[in-house]
Parts: structure tokens; sequence; C-alpha cells
């Protein structure tokens, strides 16, 4: 980043998203692609609200974007699908999902003539209905919610949300 135009000015804070603070507020706090997911306890991810919340100005919003969770619903809650198939090269898409944890263990396996590649990641999959229980539990309610960036309905049929919380006002 430091070396992008303007880089230098961009202040960075490293810690876990969940409990480090920066001493200042935001209008806008934001977690995008899953980013949520990588906390792997719900305690984690009610932490992570808690420290949007008190990181918002007073007319600040905590914007969350994330897939809806689509659990396999195959025997053991495993599954193998084909990413890419090459004369020279297949990608598989390898997961297991825990039910009781809400964990799901995925890697991107790549195999080809130059060897083989693994791109494992675990990821807790939360529905968006547990995550505005989780806002109300930091003292945020729901804005409003998209199924994209453009402004699309959020629906049955959304593969993901783009969820926006604000502070509830007594």
């Amino acid at each position: 980043m430091r070396e992008k135009p303007g880089g230098g000015r961009v202040a960075v804070t490293l810690g876990d998203m969940s409990r480090v603070a920066t001493g200042q507020t935001y209008g806008l706090v934001y977690l995008v692609f899953n980013t949520i997911g990588n906390l792997l306890t719900q305690d984690d991810q009610v932490r992570c609200f808690e420290n949007a919340a008190r990181h918002l100005a007073g007319d600040g919003v905590f914007v969350l974007e994330c897939r809806v969770p689509t659990a396999p619903a195959r025997p053991g809650h495993q599954f193998i699908d084909i990413e890419r198939l090459e004369a020279d090269r297949v990608g598989l898409y390898v997961c297991r999902y825990d039910p009781g944890t809400q964990i799901l263990d995925e890697n991107h396996v790549r195999l080809g003539v130059y060897g083989l590649a693994f791109s494992p990641i675990g990821l807790r999959l939360a529905y968006p209905s547990e995550f505005d229980l989780m806002a109300r539990i930091a003292g945020l309610r729901l804005h409003g919610r998209w199924g994209g960036w453009n402004g699309e309905l959020f629906d049955a049929a959304s593969w993901c949300h783009i969820s926006v919380y604000e502070a509830i006002s007594l």
C-alpha cells in the first residue's frame, strides 16, 4: 500500500478485527468478501460487531458483504467440484462442512504438469438473520440489505448480501 500514490498518508492498524482499537471513529466501517467468516467462532464474530460499533461515528454505518451459506446437502457434508479441467491441469474445489460449528473447510487444489498446489481456508458460515442478531447484541440494527453492490433485491435467489447496520437510537 505504501508504494501506491498517497499510500504513505493512510494510517494502518494491524490486529485482530474483533479486538483492535484505533482510538478513532469513522462514518464507515466495512468488511467485504466474506471477511467476517475468517473469525471461526460465533463469539469472535459478535466481538467483531461490537468492535465495529465502538468505531462508528454517531451517524456511521457498518457494512458487511458476505455470501449466503449453501451448506452441502451431501453425505458426510463433503463434496468435490471441478473448477477447471484442461489437458494439462485440473482445479478442484474440495470442501467439508461441520453443521455443529458452521465451519466450512475448503481447499482449492490445483494439479498439473508443474505439480500440486493447495489453497486451504476455513470459514464460519452464518445466515443474514444470525448477523442481524449479532448486530442487535452490539447495539446496531439493520438499515438495509441488498443482493449485490448494484442495489439488487435481496431474495431467495441471492448468493450474497450487502447488509448495512446503524446504531440503535435510544
